[in-house]
């Protein structure tokens, strides 16, 4: 029965430390998404990051390498291409529109994204994880002709209609914008233009017609 008892108590000590494991990495990464957030890469370090989530900063960087590894993590965590392909296709522009606007801040990566384009390192992460995440999913969806940009023109416009209505508020306070409100109507439907008129797109956007990507 000792035996026995001996047992059981190394068997459960494994899954202890994945389930310590696992949770100590999600309170780095929501650490990490908050600095990056708030500060900018730049002005962000392991230490801030650790002293945030109430861990060791080595952890840290056993667990994420390198501030830029971190950054990656934290951009992989919050930049998903499945909202966009959960949307019909028929009414993607509102439905994309809408998520745009009603979404917290916390779900919205425009603020990392933004405060990390000054560093080179940091730069290059973000464009890779945006292509890898949120572009190149977006364009096997959306199908030629011209897949990829199309995709990309998806993604800028919506990330500048984030930046300059809730961080570089030009249209008033955020909140203040709702469903009705004007632009996120020409922001549904230039959305929809993209998907449902690629011919009427490409030649608002003097695109040449020899492209079939």
């Amino acid at each position: 029965m000792l035996a026995c008892l001996r047992l059981n108590r190394t068997m459960t000590v494994p899954i202890r430390r994945k389930r310590d494991a696992a949770a100590t990495k999600a309170s780095i990464l929501a650490a990490a998404k908050s600095c990056f957030s708030e500060n900018g890469y730049a002005k962000t370090g392991i230490r801030d990051v650790a002293a945030k989530a109430g861990v060791s900063y080595t952890l840290v960087g056993r667990y994420f390498g390198s501030k830029a590894g971190l950054l990656e993590a934290a951009l992989k965590a919050t930049l998903r291409a499945e909202p966009f392909l959960e949307i019909d296709r028929e009414s993607f522009g509102e439905n994309l529109a809408r998520l745009i606007v009603t979404s917290p801040d916390s779900e919205l990566p425009t603020s990392m994204t933004i405060l990390a384009a000054a560093d080179p390192v940091a730069r290059e992460v973000v464009t890779r994880i945006v292509e890898e995440r949120v572009v190149r999913p977006l364009a096997e969806w959306i199908g030629p002709p011209f897949a990829h940009e199309r995709a990309a023109a998806i993604t800028m416009l919506g990330a500048g209609f984030v930046t300059h209505s809730r961080f570089i508020p030009l249209l008033g306070p955020p909140a203040s914008i709702g469903l009705r409100h004007l632009t996120v109507s020409w922001l549904a439907r230039s959305f929809q233009m993209i998907i449902d008129e690629p011919d009427s797109w490409r030649e608002f956007a003097g695109m040449e017609t020899d492209q079939s990507n």
